[in-house]
């Protein structure tokens, strides 16, 4: 009889210790969300020495899924436009086949929502990838299960029906039910009301009920770790100078209801931004490629920005300050932006993208606008346009601008025009430029050679 207590105590026991780690795993619930692919683009100017296949799409890709792999995530997330174009089916085929086997044989499902660029190639690559599950085809709202996990959870997606939607589409949402946590995944336009991106408010889907909102769109990313507001993904390789910074996956772990997010720097292609001040510069034309080549590897090796695992890093330079010589400064712009200029070897290749020239002249402005010579009346203008007067100036080269974008041969640049606020920077760009030729010809002797 002392025996049979004895089992039944320890069966006991058991049960309880096997309720209390279901209670408490010690292992959440993992998905390695990702943003805009955009298969079948290029990313940006490279120089001849690069090899864009190593740094693009593809590469980003392949580099995802070897980390889901290695972390052991539960399944990968796709926020849309996987594909660039509908030319692109085959090449994206190609890629998604060889790419995302790894996670077919361990059965780690791949759940995507299409975006505007894909919804009509998505949903047919879906078809042939086993592995891929479609969610919200047709622009009706679907919940996927992921159960079986430490933390079960929900992926709940809507796909573009067509390339633009002009409606919202939390509109069509109904409550959600009851349950395990929900993971919002849509490629939408985030508080834009007149996009024809599917326009959604921020305030419309924190109130959905979801734990979280993962957007794709912008390539920008914008999701904040220790934030519970909706955000984007981001590209997942910066396919434009402009998209600088981190980009890369995210690793979205689920324990109860808690949620964190980290942002992987997995980019094989890196884009940054720099200023580099030319106050100091004696003589520009000779000056310039080696003070700007200093300032870009310095920061390349800095501890100030994170590069991640970047083999190529791309910087974008703006030279700012006051120039002694502007002339001679926008002719080193031209001549730096005319070469290939990779600035390191190596692991890691670092090279200037583009440099653009926001220096303005080291002249007294206002000692010159007191004198009624053609460099004193430019010195009034642009004075007043630094100052955010002459609005009948900005107005009237707009109004310059408009009437040759409407000709025959920049019909196909449409949407290219400038704001006043770019028109008022040019302007004061071009009025910088004459002014030192001004001031040039009016130091020449009269009859000089």
């Amino acid at each position: 009889m002392i025996l049979n207590g004895v089992v039944a105590l320890y069966s006991w026991a058991l049960r309880r210790h096997t309720a209390d780690t279901r209670r408490r795993p010690s292992v959440p619930t993992r998905l390695l969300a990702i943003g805009d692919i955009h298969l079948g683009r290029t990313s940006g100017r490279l120089p001849s020495n690069l090899d864009p296949a190593r740094l693009g799409p593809a590469a980003a890709l392949r580099l995802a899924v070897q980390t889901a792999v290695t972390r052991n995530v539960d399944a990968v997330l796709l926020a849309g436009d996987v594909a660039d174009d509908t030319r692109d089916f085959f090449h994206a085929l190609g890629v998604l086949t060889e790419v995302l086997q790894p996670l077919t044989e361990r059965e780690i499902p791949v759940l995507a929502v299409a975006g505007n660029h894909d919804h009509d190639v998505l949903p047919k690559l879906a078809e042939l990838l086993p592995n891929v599950h479609l969610l919200g085809a047709g622009g009706v709202w679907e919940v996927y299960d992921l159960d079986g996990l430490p933390d079960p959870v929900r992926v709940l997606g809507w796909s573009f029906p067509a390339i633009h939607h002009s409606g919202n589409p939390i509109q069509d949402l109904n409550p959600l039910p009851d349950g395990s946590p929900v993971i919002g995944l849509l490629h939408a336009d985030l508080d834009a009301a007149q996009s024809r991106y599917a326009p959604v408010s921020r305030r419309e889907l924190t109130a959905a009920g979801t734990m979280r909102w993962l957007l794709g769109h912008w390539h920008q990313p914008s999701l904040v770790a220790d934030d519970t507001q909706p955000g984007y993904l981001g590209s997942l390789v910066g396919l434009d100078p402009t998209e600088t910074g981190i980009h890369g996956p995210w690793l979205v772990q689920i324990n109860g209801p808690q949620i964190s997010l980290e942002h992987l720097p997995l980019a094989p292609l890196r884009w940054e931004s720099l200023e580099v001040a030319v106050d100091d510069l004696e003589d520009p034309a000779a000056d310039l490629a080696s003070t700007v080549a200093a300032a870009v590897l310095a920061f390349a090796a800095g501890d100030q920005v994170d590069l991640g695992q970047a083999m190529a890093v791309g910087v974008r330079v703006r030279l700012v300050g006051r120039t002694v010589d502007f002339a001679a400064l926008e002719e080193g712009c031209r001549r730096l932006n005319g070469d290939e200029l990779p600035l390191s070897q190596g692991d890691q290749v670092v090279f200037l993208d583009r440099v653009t020239n926001a220096a303005v002249p080291a002249h007294d402005l206002q000692d010159l606008a007191r004198q009624d010579d053609p460099p004193g009346l430019l010195a009034r203008e642009l004075l007043a346009l630094q100052s955010g007067a002459a609005d009948d100036l900005v107005h009237e080269a707009g109004q310059d601008v408009q009437r040759v974008d409407r000709q025959g041969n920049f019909q196909l640049l449409a949407g290219t025009t400038l704001d006043d606020s770019a028109l008022r920077r040019q302007i004061l760009h071009e009025g910088y430029q004459v002014l030192d030729l001004l001031l040039a010809a009016r130091e020449v002797p009269r009859g000089s050679a």
